[in-house]
Formats: C-alpha cells, structure tokens, sequence
C-alpha cells in the first residue's frame, strides 16, 4: 500500500475516532461519564472503558497520521510544482545555451507582447544572426568544441550592447531582440554586434574564427507585428548570407519578391530533378597541336518551362542548399557516361565534382558502383574539382583523388589561379591536369601581368608533367597565342560550343581542326 492511500486511510478512520472522542468528551460535561463509570464498574466483564480506552488511543493515532499524510501531502505538491516548474522552464529554453527557444518565443507571440517591447524600446530591431560554415567547424573539432563555440556565442549575443533578449531557434541560429539608440544608424549598430561575434575563440588551444549573417528590421518601421518582424529579419540574414559580401541587411521590399521567387524556383528545380529534366551538355576539348577533339565537358543546362535556359552557378548553388546536389550530380553523371559510351574510346568525359560532394567519404564508391552500372570505362572519366574544393575539404579530397587514381580515373585541377592552392599541394595531390581560368586568358594578350602568370602556368604544368588546358577560348588570337606559347588543350566558345547529345554526335562525325567552330 502506498504511502497516500495509506495515510487516506487512516485520514478516514481518524475522523471518526476523533468524532467519537468529542462526543465522549461533550458526554462527559453532563455528568454521562460519571454514569458511565458507575455501569462499567458494575459490568466489568463488559470491558466498556477498555473500549472506550482503545477508542481514545485509534483516535489519536489516526489525528496523527492524518497530519503526517498532510505533511506529506504537501511536500508532494511542492515537489510537483518544482518539476513541474523546471519542465516548463526546459521546454522554453535551449539546454546548451541556456537561451530561450523557440517555443518562448512563439508564447511571447501568442501573448501579443509588441505593445510592451515597443513602449520599453528606443528602436524596437530584431536581428537574426546565421554562424558561417558552423557545420564545417563542428565536423573538424567534434561535437564537444562545437558546443563549446555555440555557448561563447551565445554569451556573446546577450553581452552585446543593446540586446535586450536572445533566442537560439535552432543548430546555429539565434534571434535578438535589440534596444537601438535612436541616434544610431540600425546597420552601424548591427555591424557592431556582427564585429563581437566573429573575434576568435579559443576551443581545446586552438583558435577559431566563425563568420556570422545577420538580418536587420524594425518593428514599426519594416514591419507592423512582431510576426513580420521576425520573418522580415530572417530574409535579410539569407540575403547577406547569399551576397557574400556584406556581414549584415537590412529588411528591404524587394526582398519579399525575391523570396517568392526563390520559393518558386526550388519548388520548379525539384521538380525538375525528380522528372530528368536537367540535361548534360557537351563542349569540346580540343588538342592544340593537332585540332582533334580529345574529349567533351559535361554542362549542365535546365530549360526551365516557361523561363528558358537557367544559368547553371544559379541552380547548381541552389541544389547545393537544399541538399539536392548528390542526386542531381548522380543523374547527370549517369546519363553523360551513357551518352559518352557513344562516342570513339579515344574521347574522354570531363565531369566537375561539386565542392559540397567532396565532403562525403563515400564519393568514390558512389561513382565506381555508377561506372559500373552503366560499364563505362573508368580511364575515359576525368574528374574536376575546383581549388575552393580543396581548401575546404583537404583531407577527404586527398582520399578521394587517391581512390579515382586506383580506379583509373583522371582528376584535373579547375579554375587553377583562382583559389589557394599551392606547389606543395599540386606535388602532394597528383593532379593529371590543370585548368587555366578563362579570367586569365580574357586578357592575357593585353595586359602583361596576366601573360606572366599564363606562361607561369604552363611552366607550371609542364614541368610537373601535367597537360594544361585554356578555358575560355574566344578568339583566333587568343588561339594563336596560346598555341605558341605550348599550351596542350583549349576549351571556349571559338573552339565548340556546349552542345546536346545528338548535335555533339553529329560534330564527332564532322572533321574537326582550329577554328572550327560548333554550331556556328
């Protein structure tokens, strides 16, 4: 029996005892005790006082027990109500920062709070604040020196001058409620709590810088509700996130037809992945000793329906932040080999490697299980990856060019000139090629710094034993040039253009030879 019921029952059976007893006792001041007495003398064998005496006695133990089931009762209650309390308390509140959530701010909503903050504000501005490739940081260092980054952040935020209250509403998003000074530009103010965020910190004696977004708007002035407020404040974060060259934006109209717009077109971009309507174009790689076609680049182009063509750095960025990027690059990967199986085995597929997919470990097994699906000759693939890859990803792209050389794969070094990379990388990774960016032949004839660094490159190149090949080719004296300069390769819209699969089927049966140009 529990502790309650117990202390119920004797909770009862007290009463009654009790009420006997005062009976006994309101008895006993009109002489009925006296008399009582006198007949339990004369019925002795009726042990009438021994009952009333055990009556006496269950009735104080049970007035007894009644109180200690009280007592009890009590603390259970208070128990109750602290855990309660600390339930409510941790389902408002992030366990790691110990910041508000996002359920708090949704009970701040619901309590149409906005009257409040708006007579207690200056300037009523919500920034909502997105840390830079936090992901990245968190999978170098583990997920204990990651936590430990969120937590100097988040002090951070609530220490900056200005904040009011602060919100983490998600892995590395935070949300503040700020008080700005009524003689302060609100992007000026942004910028300075922006600047707190991003000094390093020190995780495990390494240090750690970690970029941050942020979004500005003003209640009453952006936005009429603290709802709008909010979503406002979060399209700007998204808008300096994707400009990539400011730290904070402030909420501008405009912003809201991006968004729809944006909206509109992942939703047309999935759909577009799910019914194979993202094709590979071809544009030709063309030895520049001979003229011969030698191989074909795979593009890939979307023929939006009722937009036209979408230009390939938009859709492919945008595959990448929805996480559709594996998919799409399988599917085109899939279809390229098979339109290549077509072409003579002398002319090779160059395919580029997202930066993002040089994350994932698997890579190489993905794609030797897709060759062989498709039997598709390894020693005819050849893998791009650009040099902003090889920053972020440098150990897992050094394991994955190692696997694609035990496969037979070839990898070519993209945009070489373009990024971070250095001698010691090129010797240590053992690139087949590199690629010139077409930044640098654009101009290379005319300004002398930039035929430097041409020449350079295919020094460069030559003497690592690597083929070069010149991206975007667009004259006969750009041709000229790179020709007597020994560059091994050119690629552009002079030598071919990108082409579908038939019309690329149709060139390799054309004699090809310098200044033949695709589709003219």
């Amino acid at each position: 029996m529990s502790v309650v019921a117990f202390g119920k029952k004797h909770f009862e059976l007290g009463i009654v005892l009790c009420l006997a007893a005062v009976l006994w006792l309101i008895g006993a001041e009109n002489d009925v005790f006296e008399s009582f007495h006198t007949y339990s003398r004369s019925h002795e064998d009726y042990e009438l006082d021994e009952i009333v005496w055990a009556i006496l006695c269950f009735g104080s133990a049970g007035l007894f027990y009644t109180l200690r089931y009280q007592l009890q009762k009590n603390r259970e209650i208070k128990r109750r109500i602290r855990a309660e309390d600390e339930l409510e308390w941790l389902s408002k509140h992030d366990s790691l920062t110990r910041l508000p959530n996002r359920r708090y701010l949704q009970k701040l909503m619901d309590g149409n709070c906005c009257e409040t903050f708006t007579s207690k504000f200056k300037r009523f501005g919500l920034l909502s604040l997105d840390l830079n490739d936090f992901k990245k940081a968190n999978d170098l260092l583990g997920h204990q020196a990651g936590d430990t980054v969120l937590k100097e952040i988040s002090e951070r935020i609530m220490n900056a001058k200005g904040v009011e209250l602060a919100f983490r509403l998600g892995g590395d998003e935070f949300l503040a409620f700020t008080n700005i000074p009524s003689n302060t530009d609100p992007v000026v103010f942004a910028e300075e709590i922006a600047q707190q965020l991003v000094h390093p910190i020190e995780v495990d004696g390494t240090t750690q810088i970690v970029g941050v977004s942020v979004g500005l708007s003003i209640l009453g002035e952006d936005a009429d509700t603290l709802s709008d407020a909010i979503h406002f404040a979060d399209l700007a974060m998204y808008s300096a996130k994707r400009s990539r060259t400011k730290r904070v934006a402030r909420f501008e109209p405009e912003m809201l037809i991006t968004n729809m717009e944006r909206a509109q077109l992942e939703k047309d971009l999935l759909n577009a992945i799910a019914n194979n309507e993202i094709k590979p174009f071809y544009q030709p790689l063309v030895e520049l000793d001979t003229g011969e076609i030698s191989g074909f680049e795979a593009l890939a182009r979307w023929n939006r329906k009722g937009h036209g063509f979408v230009p390939p750095t938009e859709f492919i960025r945008i595959a990448e932040e929805i996480g559709v990027i594996t998919e799409l690059s399988d599917h085109l990967l899939r279809v390229a080999c098979l339109d290549a199986k077509k072409w003579p085995d002398t002319v090779s597929l160059s395919f580029n490697i997202s930066p993002l997919q040089l994350s994932d470990p698997h890579l190489g097994l993905r794609i030797l299980k897709l060759l062989n699906e498709v039997d598709f000759p390894p020693h005819r693939l050849e893998l791009e990856i650009t040099e902003t890859a090889l920053i972020n990803e440098l150990d897992t792209a050094t394991e994955i060019i190692y696997q694609m050389h035990q496969l037979g794969i070839r990898i070519s070094l993209d945009d070489f000139g373009t990024g971070y990379s250095n001698l010691s990388q090129l010797s240590h990774l053992d690139f087949n090629k590199i690629k010139i960016d077409r930044s640098f032949i654009d101009s290379f004839q005319t300004d002398e710094k930039r035929m430097t660094i041409v020449k350079s490159m295919l020094a460069l190149g030559s003497s690592l034993g690597m083929e070069t090949t010149a991206e975007g080719v667009e004259t006969s004296n750009q041709l000229a040039a790179l020709i007597e300069l020994g560059c091994s390769r050119g690629q552009g819209y002079y030598l071919g253009t990108p082409a579908s699969s038939e019309e690329t089927l149709k060139l390799l049966k054309t004699p090809h030879s310098i200044g033949f140009t695709a589709n003219a």
